[in-house]
């Protein structure tokens, strides 16, 4: 045997076992898993050194081409921040306020023109006329979850045209989403006529600290908005995915998974891990849903072990200070620099404080992605057959985060000063060496948007 590549001296790290082994791979594909002393001829011999191997991540939730450069432009840089963090695979909201059938051709070239990584489209639905759109997107495009926001509505609706819509309507979405074999509905999660309610006092008083953001958006109305998502999913029979959920305390619901004819699954974000309300960040810190107190941080990690969260996204927003703004009641909703610091802070502030073990981390940063999202075992596993996508894992580095480090278009990030202990030494995807040392390291894109069968 012959390969392009062999990874030897790996602890392969599946959700149920750590397996030493060599990894042979060709033409981007692991062709052998070989027993550890066992050899073959490659181009290219990288050793693990008996380090932690495991499949590339998938970020499940970023948004691009909504900032501070196009689409284009934004496959080209974050696909190299990703890669910093050991994100193989990339699934970014897209958005358009016409017909997603003119924009979704332009969009995938854009991908396989700029990107490192794998792309897979959510479609957010702001409008009637593409709900009618669904079943052409997914049988045409292979997009199959489709995005609706509670929120951003009034003086909120985002200038990306992200926009919230009623109820009525997103349960048209979800009647149109039952229809598609394989689909997802994801559903930003807040109640809009109680956070305006709530902000009249804050707004009143010019109070510009993250703590009045989030304050502003209760906690008790986000839970419920929730709540009758899953009632809604339940009603229709569909997979509803809660995205970005940062709520520690009373979100216990949500490890139960089946609802009747429905399935929930649940998503958060490093920054919902490791961020809380009372550091007052100012507009960094201005998010939605919003940071919440420590006491829902410590608990949120509960619900990683517990399995109440399922996966994680980073919501990734590539703004950069002008795009952003100062001011906190109009400045953009959004954390920059995410993508990358998934592995840093599930390594740091999990596995180092002992709150989570490193098979769990696999689970919730690829495994259970690939599985909801039907992209499983080419993605999220190192098996015979699967993407020779990888990340070797070295638990001993220490990384001060700067912007240099980030690889971002990004010019701020409230990750920014913040010590990691544990960080990607090496990062491939498709079987090519992307990411080494500290350092990006592609000579080329090699991504490819992957449409979605049922």
């Amino acid at each position: 045997m012959t390969a392009d590549l062999f990874v030897k001296g790996a602890r392969v790290v599946k959700p149920d076992a750590v397996v030493e082994c060599g990894l042979a791979i060709r033409e981007g594909v692991i062709v052998a898993a070989l027993a550890p002393g066992e050899t073959v001829d490659a181009r290219r011999t990288i050793d693990a050194g008996g380090r932690y191997v495991l499949p590339g991540l998938l970020d499940t939730h970023l948004h691009l081409g909504t900032a501070a450069q196009s689409f284009d432009g934004d496959c080209a840089s974050e696909s190299r921040h990703a890669v910093t963090g050991g994100v193989t695979t990339l699934l970014p909201f897209v958005i358009t306020r016409g017909s997603y059938v003119e924009v979704l051709p332009e969009m995938q070239k854009a991908v396989a023109a700029g990107s490192l990584v794998d792309m897979v489209f959510h479609a957010i639905i702001t409008r009637e006329a593409q709900i009618e759109e669904i079943p052409r997107l997914a049988h045409e495009f292979g997009v199959r979850s489709f995005t609706t926001f509670m929120a951003y509505k009034g003086r909120e609706i985002s200038p990306s045209g992200i926009q919230g819509m009623s109820d009525d309507q997103i349960f048209s979405v979800f009647r149109q989403v039952a229809k598609i074999l394989g689909a997802i509905a994801i559903v930003h999660c807040e109640n809009m006529e109680m956070i305006e309610l709530h902000q009249q006092p804050f707004i009143a008083a010019n109070r510009q600290d993250t703590a009045a953001w989030s304050d502003a958006r209760p906690v008790f109305g986000e839970l419920e908005a929730i709540r009758r998502m899953v009632a809604f999913a339940e009603a229709v029979g569909i997979e509803l995915l809660i995205p970005h959920m940062g709520v520690g305390l009373g979100s216990e619901f949500l490890r139960q998974k089946a609802w009747g004819r429905g399935r929930v699954a649940t998503e958060t974000c490093p920054h919902y891990l490791l961020f809380d309300k009372d550091t007052d960040r100012g507009v960094m810190g201005k998010v939605n849903p919003p940071l919440r107190s420590v006491e829902h941080v410590e608990a949120l990690w509960q619900r990683l072990v517990d399995g109440t969260v399922d996966v994680l996204g980073s919501d990734h927003c590539p703004f950069t200070k002008a795009v952003k703004g100062t001011d906190l009641w109009s400045a953009r909703a959004g954390i920059t620099a995410g993508s990358a610091m998934i592995l840093p802070v599930l390594l740091t502030e999990g596995m180092r404080r002992g709150r989570l073990g490193i098979q769990r981390v696999v689970e919730l940063t690829s495994a259970n992605a690939a599985r909801l999202f039907g992209l499983y075992p080419r993605k999220g596993a190192l098996e015979v057959g699967s993407d020779a996508d990888l990340v070797i894992v070295d638990l001993d580095r220490e990384v001060k985060v700067d912007l240099r480090t980030l690889n971002s278009v990004v010019d701020f990030s409230p990750y920014e000063g913040w010590v990691a202990r544990g960080w990607a030494d090496t990062t491939i995807a498709g079987g090519q060496v992307v990411y080494e040392k500290g350092e990006v390291v592609a000579e080329r894109p090699r991504g490819r948007y992957l449409a979605r069968g049922g």
